[in-house]
């Protein structure tokens, strides 16, 4: 079973294969799968320089899986307009079997043809398109019976319809979670499906368009009425499920679990000074003299640090410190410290840090950015870990270690749900409708 990855479905089935497949008909028909997908319900990434330079992401709950699965394009004019050799004939495959038909069962639940279809014809067109963009930009030829990593027996027609599979067991698995805990969709909830759905319709076909307009355009890419319902109404209850269990904010997970997730994971927790080796108005490297002003200034704030006595006065006046004079931009985001994983800082900013005791301040540490002090400090259960500069979203070491806890929960109902095809169906081999 692949790790659950429900919401990235979520996105990938909503209006990514409305939505982004009419974008892509306005583009480059050999773009990549991921440029052609549009999340409409996540917020959107943001970044803030760290320390080190390094790129930090926001938004909201992503499971690990979160660019495993991108948008469907409909099989029009523009694919019509092209050699359709070596792309799978969909008319043909989705003529298999009624699409009414129930062709799989997923733990108690049956499924229809016409749902595992929509899946499948999902993911097989984010490989086309990913066949058309190596083709585009490398010249490299790829097939539907191509293996799809050199060390491997397995062909991109097989785990097209092994991912389909799992996908559906994932959107399976996230009904049966919120039954077993009996969590169902309010007034609010129905509310705000009803919103994304008019989103939806306005999003991809403008302000004026009907219901009507909007379900001939579902209809392009195999996509019934009941399935875009229920995928709506899901995405909804991802967040539902979340929120019951650990609060909008995971203000309900315990300050030992959250500490715990920071441990187990190596985390470490400091603040620092910098004093960059560049101009700020130029960019340009700084001269000998300059640098050595620098230096020495933060050699005398730092004897004033280590001269405080009492941890907490310490503390407290090294990140007053840091606010007053500090050049690290990323400073104003994170006014308590970084709170970061292995690899995730340059190696010279880490390694002190590893080095030092809590509270206790660090000899002044060069790095390609310039001079550095630190402060190790505690690690604390609602420490920002992430922050999007995009929506001014932040992700505590809570809200992580919630989203963790939560990604395994859903896993483990997904891996209790077993699949099977019903008499008269089976997995398709998708190597018997690519066209000649």
């Amino acid at each position: 079973m692949k790790k659950f990855a429900i919401i990235l479905l979520i996105l990938c089935l909503v209006a990514v294969a409305v939505i982004g497949s009419l974008t892509a008909q306005k583009s480059n028909p050999a773009q990549t799968a991921a440029d052609s997908g549009v999340a409409v319900t996540q917020s959107g990434s943001g970044v803030v320089d760290g320390p080190d330079g390094i790129v930090v992401t926001g938004g909201e709950y992503q499971s690990p899986d979160a660019d495993a699965v991108t948008a469907a394009e409909p099989q029009e004019a523009e694919t019509e307009a092209k050699n359709d050799s070596g792309r799978l004939d969909y008319d043909t495959l989705y003529a298999l079997h009624d699409k009414e038909e129930k062709v799989l069962r997923i733990g108690e639940k049956e499924e229809h043809w016409g749902d595992f279809f929509y899946v499948l014809f999902s993911h097989c067109s984010q490989i086309e398109n990913y066949f058309d963009s190596m083709a585009a930009y490398y010249g490299m030829q790829f097939h539907w019976d191509d293996p799809i990593e050199e060390d491997t027996d397995e062909t991109f027609a097989e785990t097209a319809t092994e991912t389909a599979e799992s996908l559906m067991v994932q959107l399976a698995a996230l009904e049966k979670f919120a039954e077993d805990h009996d969590i169902t969709l309010g007034e609010e909830e129905m509310a705000a499906v009803e919103e994304q759905k008019k989103e939806d319709r306005v999003n991809a076909l403008g302000e004026d368009a009907t219901e009507e307009e909007f379900r001939e355009t579902l209809q392009k890419v195999y996509l019934s009425d009941e399935m875009y319902d229920r995928i709506v109404k899901q995405n909804v209850l991802y967040q539902e499920c979340f929120n019951r269990l650990y609060g909008k904010n995971a203000e309900k997970l315990s300050d030992e679990e959250a500490l715990q997730y920071l441990e187990d994971n190596g985390y470490l927790s400091a603040a620092h000074i910098l004093f960059r080796n560049t101009d700020p108005e130029t960019g340009e490297k700084l001269d000998e003299e300059a640098l050595a002003a620098k230096k020495a200034e933060l050699e005398a704030v730092l004897a004033e640090m280590r001269a405080i006595e009492d941890e907490k006065e310490r503390a407290t006046a090294f990140l007053k410190k840091v606010q007053e004079i500090s050049e690290d931009s990323g400073s104003v985001y994170y006014p308590e410290g970084y709170t970061f994983t292995e690899g995730r800082m340059v190696p010279e900013f880490e390694n002190a840090a590893k080095e030092l005791e809590e509270f206790a301040v660090s000899d002044v540490v060069e790095t390609a950015y310039g001079y550095h002090i630190l402060l190790r400090l505690p690690l604390k259960a609602d420490a920002i870990v992430e922050y999007s500069s995009n929506t001014g979203d932040v992700r505590t070491a809570r809200m992580l270690a919630a989203n963790e806890l939560y990604g395994k929960q859903l896993q483990e109902t997904a891996d209790a749900l077993e699949l099977s095809w019903l008499d008269g169906a089976e997995a398709p081999n998708l190597l018997d409708f690519v066209k000649p």
